[in-house]
């Protein structure tokens, strides 16, 4: 393979969330607080770690990172060489992550991570095939707290899959944190898909930014997990720097969904398309926050945000929070929101062709998010996803 991709270890230095391994926070979910009644201006959490932090390989030996005498950057280590070290060494820049993570939640993330990845796609190097990455907590480790790192430089092109699952019933939990770094004219695309079982906790969060001409995409598939908190914040740096961040989301059940997305324009004549598709059903809630934020000095550009919510319940709680501040005048704006419930004349029309409820409600959620789905490379991913999705909806109606 020609990237280079390293998985790093915890030194396991001792401090307060060392010691404790649970960590309780409250952290920002809104760019610019709003109407405190909403109840959608903050989130709190409780982080547990795990109790001890090994490795698949169990290794517990220490290495110098980065290498004496060579840059972080520039170093050239195998697929499957593991180090017992963390990210000192890597000079990353702007977090963008940081927008949606306390002070407490980085701090939690850098000392209990049990996965680190560095990927680093070289100059001009073009990847053909996805890089896929599994992750996949159990009962016999089930807390995972994965740190990933993805850096194109220039000119180059790849695309990563981080695909999370887990056992049914397992009780794991899910933090997680990723960032991007898009260097002059890079392509990235990065798609996560979080299939956690229906006991699972999740806590995502990526950030990327984006350098002149570079273009970074984000599929967010958020489809398990009882109670799910993710969050992206994507800063276009560079002049002509371009990004798309489409999610697909499922609420069933009493699962509880809290997302917030946001795209900041810097660099001049830059370009953002935010869009959202998900399907909520019996007894589900859902909160989801979409930014669009024109800084002053991104003249020239132009910005897209929109949702589309299909309930196949009266019961479901759905809160969706577009907001677009701008400091800039000469920049283009656009926001959509649609929610409701299936047409009756459709279910009639497809009853009248032979098409049981619980099967046109199938096609209908297919459809609802088909177009995001669709841009996923992995054919077996995108079965899974809809395989998801039909047996949710298979499930409800048979606890209705």
């Amino acid at each position: 393979m020609n990237h280079d991709i390293r998985q790093l270890q915890d030194t396991g230095e001792t401090g307060k969330i060392q010691d404790t391994g649970k960590v309780e926070v409250t952290f920002q979910r809104m760019p610019i607080r709003t109407w405190s009644r909403s109840h959608v201006n903050d989130a709190k959490l409780v982080l547990q770690g795990p109790d001890k932090i090994s490795f698949p390989d169990g290794t517990d030996r220490k290495a110098d990172f980065p290498a004496k005498g060579h840059p972080a950057s520039e170093q050239t280590i195998p697929e499957q060489t593991k180090q017992v070290q963390n990210f000192d060494g890597l000079v990353l820049g702007e977090d963008a992550a940081g927008l949606f993570v306390s002070a407490q939640m980085g701090a939690f993330l850098d000392e209990r991570a049990n996965r680190r990845y560095y990927l680093r796609i070289p100059d001009g190097q073009a990847e053909k095939e996805p890089i896929l990455l599994s992750l996949h907590p159990d009962t016999e480790d089930p807390i995972l707290v994965d740190d990933v790192i993805i850096e194109a430089k220039e000119g180059s092109r790849a695309t990563v899959i981080l695909n999370y699952t887990s056992e049914a019933g397992a009780p794991v939990r899910h933090y997680g944190r990723t960032r991007v770094i898009a260097h002059r004219n890079a392509e990235v695309k990065l798609i996560k898909i979080q299939m956690l079982n229906r006991n699972a906790d999740h806590v995502d969060a990526v950030g990327g930014v984006v350098h002149e001409g570079a273009q970074l995409d984000v599929i967010l598939a958020e489809l398990g997990a009882a109670r799910q908190t993710s969050s992206c914040n994507i800063i276009l740096e560079g002049e002509g720097g371009g990004a798309k961040l489409d999610a697909v989301y499922l609420g069933d059940g009493e699962r509880s969904l809290d997302m917030s997305y946001r795209v900041e324009h810097r660099g001049r004549k830059t370009v953002s398309h935010i869009c959202a598709k998900g399907v909520l059903m019996e007894r589900s809630k859902k909160v989801f926050r979409d930014t669009l934020d024109f800084i002053s000095g991104s003249s020239g550009s132009k910005g897209r945000e929109e949702e589309s919510v299909l309930m196949l319940s009266p019961e479901v709680r759905n809160i969706s929070v577009p907001l677009m501040p701008c400091g800039e005048d000469d920049v283009e704006g656009e926001h959509a929101v649609s929610s409701g419930r299936p047409d009756e004349r459709i279910l009639f029309y497809l009853a009248s062709r032979g098409i049981d409820e619980v099967e046109a409600k199938k096609l209908l959620t297919e459809a609802a998010v088909s177009s995001i789905v669709e841009k996923i490379p992995d054919a077996s991913i995108r079965d899974a996803i809809l395989a998801v999705m039909r047996k949710s909806i298979e499930k409800g109606e048979e606890t209705a």
